[in-house]
């Protein structure tokens, strides 16, 4: 515990204070051991991280252990302690030695060192402006900004609830996305909402009247300390702007300018493209990257990009539309398109049947770099592309310019391109092998389109997360990976070519051989065995089996699709489907338990078959507060990863 002398006039003593790892920490509740070791390790991480300049941890902790508290109460102790030692020693080094004026010989000779000037000298005060910012940031990064990052919009609003229940409040900032945020109704519902919104706001007669009152939502007394949405979410960011008619989306941007608490999906942190655009400065950060067991596949994906050859030829025609504006920028990149589409269609006759309706080839190495030399994309002219590209997208999200510039598409197709091939050449072309360049052709089908239409993809796919991940860490102060499932951490450690000073394998709170009993069901009703392995989850004897064991839990466990439909409202989780889609439908199925009713979310997968019906195998999440018993049956799925459905919202697996 601190003493009573503490130097700080406004401080007070903390009712549920613990003294973990040499700080205090404040924890609403009384914490479980596994806890205090959890938060013991996270500071001891993070100390060592100041000292050494990097540390990052790989902390397992089961679901259910209060992982989220336990992360936020430790680092927010910390940067609270590290503020406050910083407070300390700028008062030490701001006032001379009032003592060794009066009494030189009694204090070492009276040697006072020279204080900083309280005024700029005439020949600089130019440079004002630019000594005030760098000041800031200088301020800013004596403190590490802490980036909470999840896989999902609903962990974040999860992990914020948590936030509210700690002690502690620091500036924040929620990120999303425009279609989040947008609060101008004539945008909000459009399919390419960034792109409207970009058209919008370089419209100098129309423009965007919610962006002009941005600072109206950032300034709004609920949003302040003390204030109601002093801790918000989306959602309350989004009431905000809708009462102010003020833009949430640039609002948030700008809160985070200043925040010390940042949350945000993983892609504004590990994809290099996301967090240019959305100008996250991850630099000294101490960035959480919560139920992280799939984070080397998001790291692969940052790394990648896949280009549909019709998008290739609606960039290069828009190239071609703005290059009188500036052919130094354009007139390479109309070129770079056009060999691309060029070496597309040579390569076509040479594709291999590898499925029906799909046709692939590939090249990784040394091979894949002879075949983007013959798209005239060579190690030594990559450079001079990659700052006419960086030009083109300044002058496109420049929305002051009112010259001709590319489209938001175009944009993102260039950001993806040479965001991968950035990597691909980089640290002298050390990361060739990590690379495989391909090209497909099959029937691209969507919503508005199910008979689809064939279509040529060009792929450069990253096939090591450590590409990208190493980069991350190398800018950051401290990674802190944390899920219920790291296990094997060596091979995640090295997988991902970071060195994690710090690892710990946690166990649950509760007693494992008293309070859970886990039993396996291993071959259906005629004994045939449930091996869902790839050699035999496509079998129809295996896709029997499962669905006759289906069957037969419906009836001990009352619920037939139909029967389970007139007894309560189901919502099916989109097989396939985007981020976007599949919140949706958990909104919908969190609005229907606060209606009273009893629901379920279902994780439903379709084979089909010819000559038999539809094969459903059922991940249902039901209300267990509620009468009538539901079941999970697990398939993979969103809906069983990292969700905390507690409470009302519990769930009978």
């Amino acid at each position: 515990m601190v003493s009573e002398a503490n130097p700080n006039p406004n401080y007070r003593k903390p009712l549920n204070a613990y003294h973990v790892g040499g700080i205090q920490v404040e924890f609403p509740y009384q914490p479980y051991g596994s806890q205090l070791v959890f938060m013991c390790r996270v500071i001891s991480t993070l100390d060592r991280a100041q000292r050494d300049g990097h540390c990052h941890a790989l902390l397992e902790s089961p679901t259910g252990t209060g992982k989220s508290l336990s992360l936020l109460c430790s680092t927010l102790a910390w940067q609270q302690n590290c503020k406050l030692k910083n407070q300390l020693a700028n008062i030490s080094h701001s006032k001379p030695d009032t003592e060794a004026v009066t009494d030189p010989l009694a204090n070492g000779g009276g040697f006072i060192p020279e204080s900083q000037p309280s005024t700029i000298p005439p020949s600089t005060n130019g440079q004002t402006a630019q000594v005030a910012m760098n000041n800031k940031n200088v301020k800013k990064k004596m403190t590490p900004t802490i980036f909470y990052a999840s896989r999902t919009h609903s962990q974040i609003s999860q992990v914020i609830s948590e936030y509210k229940k700690t002690a502690y409040r620091v500036p924040m900032a929620v990120l999303a996305s425009r279609k989040h945020y947008c609060t101008n109704k004539y945008v909000r519902d459009k399919e390419n909402i960034d792109e409207e919104c970009k058209l919008l706001l370089g419209d100098r007669n129309l423009g965007c009247p919610q962006f002009k009152n941005v600072h109206k939502v950032r300034g709004h007394p609920s949003l302040q300390k003390g204030g109601c949405h002093e801790v918000h979410d989306i959602e309350d960011l989004v009431n905000v702007g809708q009462v102010v008619r003020g833009c949430s989306y640039y609002a948030a941007r700008s809160m985070a300018d200043d925040a010390q608490l940042v949350f945000c999906p993983y892609s504004y942190i590990i994809n290099p493209v996301i967090r240019g655009a959305m100008e996250v400065d991850i630099k000294g950060a101490i960035l959480i990257l919560d139920e992280a067991h799939n984070i080397e596949d998001i790291a692969r994906d940052a790394g990648s990009v896949d280009i549909d050859e019709d998008v290739l030829l609606k960039l290069q025609m828009e190239l071609e539309q703005v290059c009188s504006v500036n052919p130094m920028i354009y007139q390479p990149l109309i070129e770079m398109t056009q060999d691309l589409v060029g070496w597309i269609e040579r390569r076509k006759a040479t594709l291999a049947k590898r499925e029906f309706q799909h046709f692939f080839s590939c090249w990784t190495g040394d091979k894949a770099l002879r075949e983007l030399q013959e798209a005239n994309i060579s190690r030594q002219c990559f450079p001079i592309l990659l700052e006419c590209a960086t030009k083109a997208i300044k002058e496109a999200t420049d929305t002051e310019s009112e010259l001709p510039h590319l489209s938001g598409m175009s944009v993102i197709t260039l950001e993806g391109l040479f965001s991968s091939l950035t990597y691909f050449f980089s640290r002298n072309g050390s990361h060739v092998s990590d690379y495989q360049l391909a090209l497909q052709k099959y029937i691209k089908r969507d919503s508005k389109n199910p008979g689809g239409n064939w279509t040529h993809t060009l792929s450069l796919w990253c096939l090591n997360p450590a590409v990208v991940f190493k980069d991350v860490a190398e800018l950051s102060l401290s990674i802190i990976l944390t899920s219920g499932t790291l296990s094997p951490m060596n091979s995640f450690s090295s997988e991902l070519g970071v060195q994690f000073g710090t690892c710990l394998e946690a166990p649950h709170v509760i007693d494992v051989d008293l309070q859970v009993l886990t039993s396996v069901i291993s071959t259906g009703p005629d004994n045939y065995p449930l091996n869902a392995s790839y050699k035999t989850a496509d079998g129809y004897a295996f896709q029997d089996a499962l669905g006759k064991s289906i069957e037969e839990i419906c009836n001990v466990v009352p619920g037939q699709w139909s029967r389970l439909n007139a007894k309560k409202p189901l919502f099916v989780e989109p097989k396939g489907g985007s981020q976007e889609d599949f919140e949706i439908v958990l909104k919908h199925y969190y609005n229907s338990i606060s209606q009273g009713s009893k629901c379920a979310v279902v994780r439903k997968k379709r084979v089909k078959r010819e000559g038999n019906n539809d094969l459903n195998t059922i991940e249902s999440q039901e209300n267990a507060n509620k009468k009538g018993a539901s079941f999970l049956a697990v398939c993979r799925g969103k809906v069983s990863e990292g969700i905390d459905f507690s409470d009302d919202n519990a769930r009978v697996v």
